[in-house]
This record gives structure tokens, C-alpha cells and sequence, in this order.
């Protein structure tokens, strides 16, 4: 054998160590970008959980207030009642 029958062979085995070595860094990046993005999408998840639930305690807080200010609104009136109704006792 030549010389530049070695020097060929030597540069096709380099040239397949380098290709593998960046397909393995390549796989392992990809590994690490798919488990990046499946972190973010479960926090993703849980926030848009919990805007839900924050948008239902919005909704059962206006059905309160609404039934607060119509308790408000009887009480109001009964202790009218109640202050005439003593005046006439009176």
C-alpha cells in the first residue's frame, strides 16, 4: 500500500467518527429540546388550569354580590319593620 491509499483510508474513518460524534450531540439536543418543551407545556397547562378556575370564583363572586345585595336589601326592610313596629308598642 501507498501512501495515499493510508492518508484516503485515514480520512474516511475521521470523517466517519465526526459524523457520528455530531449525530449523537444532534440526537442529544433534540432529546433535551423535547423535554424542555414538554416542561413548559405542562406549566402551560397548569396556569391555563388554574385561569379557569380563577374566571369560575370571578363568576360565583358576581352571583354573591347580587344575592348579598338582596339580603342586604330584606334585612334593611325587616329592621324598618321592626323600628315601627316598636314605635307602635310605644
Amino acid at each position: 500500500m501507498d501512501w495515499n491509499t493510508i492518508v484516503i483510508i485515514i480520512t474516511v474513518i475521521g470523517c466517519f467518527v465526526g459524523l457520528s460524534g455530531w449525530l449523537m450531540a444532534r440526537e442529544g439536543r433534540i432529546s433535551n429540546d423535547g423535554e424542555w418543551r414538554g416542561t413548559v407545556n405542562a406549566k402551560l397547562d397548569t396556569i391555563l388550569g388554574i385561569n379557569a378556575k380563577v374566571e369560575k370564583v370571578e363568576a360565583d363572586l358576581r352571583e354573591h354580590e347580587g344575592r348579598l345585595s338582596k339580603v342586604e336589601g330584606s334585612a334593611s326592610s325587616a329592621h324598618k319593620r321592626l323600628d315601627d313596629h316598636i314605635r307602635e308598642k310605644q
